[in-house]
């Protein structure tokens, strides 16, 4: 069913048209099973406007797909920061915050893969990864031995595997690497060897 009529803005709601562009184009990104199904003139025609409309907010596509993985990772943040509020200890808030972000990829995949594979790295997406560190940061607790490198290596350890935990929804044969455990399975075994490496670094 095509969208139905949009209103025209009101003079000096210009920006009001590009979030509406920017939705548009998700909801076009989330329907899609490639990037190649994904063109301005049919976000254009999601959003109930002409194509030529899009060119006064964004340059190009690429620029559009720019804005989304950013605001996609704001919005990976944001649900992040609401559910970690109900974890009891620092290794649960971690917990939570990696299997909302690989859930997040699961229910988005071409988002997601939008998000990781632009050129340039906004903001949001160093804000959302830094969770990790926070986290094991937190888990460190205090008094601990183990210098802020460490964590971040082990960090970046923790944030390379959950991509890869991320991305095993793109593979036609999942399995071949789960075997019979779940993904959350294998995200709890993550979190807990970067604890475990980080109470190791601790003892050295």
């Amino acid at each position: 069913m095509p969208p139905p009529p949009r209103r025209r803005n009101l003079r000096g709601h210009g920006a009001l048209l590009r979030d509406e562009i920017l939705a548009a184009a998700v909801r076009v990104i989330d329907g899609a099973e490639s990037e190649a199904e994904v063109s301005l003139r049919r976000i254009a025609r999601e959003a109930g406007i002409a194509a030529p409309s899009v060119y006064a907010h964004f340059a190009d596509l690429e620029r559009v797909l720019e804005a989304v993985a950013e605001s996609s990772w704001i919005q990976v943040s944001d649900e992040i920061a609401e559910y970690v509020q109900h974890a009891t200890s620092p290794r649960e808030c971690l917990l939570i915050g990696c299997r909302i972000y690989v859930a997040f990829a699961k229910r988005h995949p071409l988002r997601y893969t939008l998000m990781t594979q632009k050129g340039q790295i906004p903001p949001a997406a160093r804000r959302a990864l830094a969770v990790v560190t926070r986290g094991l940061l937190a888990c460190r607790g205090q008094g601990s031995d183990a210098s802020d490198s460490d964590c971040d290596r082990i960090a970046a350890a923790l944030s390379v595997a959950l991509h890869g935990v991320a991305m095993l929804h793109r593979s036609d044969a999942p399995s071949l690497w789960l075997n019979d455990f779940s993904t959350d399975d294998v995200i709890a075994t993550l979190v807990d060897s970067a604890t475990l490496q980080l109470a190791e670094a601790e003892r050295v």
